[in-house]
């Protein structure tokens, strides 16, 4: 009983898993710094522990009473999946508001069916915010268009 339960939490080990390979990742091979001047493995640590936290309090309380049973929308996590690479691959080459753009129009599938015109404003609302936010916020120097 307690293994068929716990086959049914899959989802949930993995993301425990998940931030425990970003927590043991950031202690391993990056700095975390010190809490007034942070260094680069610092936000994969804080964000491995909150993932494992969440983790760990959603997998007891599933465990203390039955939860339902729900199959995974491979349709969604494989938009989300495609959006975060197409981040990463654009931002190099392109910048960040490109990247930032492609990454919403990836992950706008995972919504399911959006009109042409929420997905072109929903992705005219992600380049607003990251340029809003990041560049013009918080001055962080990312390059917004790679060349210009």
């Amino acid at each position: 009983m307690l293994l068929k339960r716990l086959k049914e939490q899959f989802g949930t080990l993995l993301l425990l898993a998940i931030g425990l390979f970003f927590v043991i990742g950031a202690l391993s091979f990056l700095d975390p710094g010190t809490p007034r001047r942070m260094g680069p493995g610092a936000f994969p640590m804080i964000a491995g522990l909150v993932l494992v936290a969440l983790a760990c309090i959603a997998l007891v309380r599933d465990l203390r009473q039955a939860a339902d049973y729900t199959p995974a929308d491979w349709r969604s996590v494989g938009a989300v999946a495609v959006a975060v690479a197409l981040f990463a691959i654009v931002t190099p080459s392109f910048g960040v508001l490109p990247a930032a753009g492609a990454c919403a129009f990836a992950a706008s599938f995972a919504v399911g069916r959006l009109s042409h015109q929420r997905r072109a404003a929903l992705v005219a609302g992600a380049i607003a915010g990251v340029w809003l936010i990041f560049i013009v916020g918080l001055k962080l120097p990312l390059e917004a268009f790679k060349g210009f």
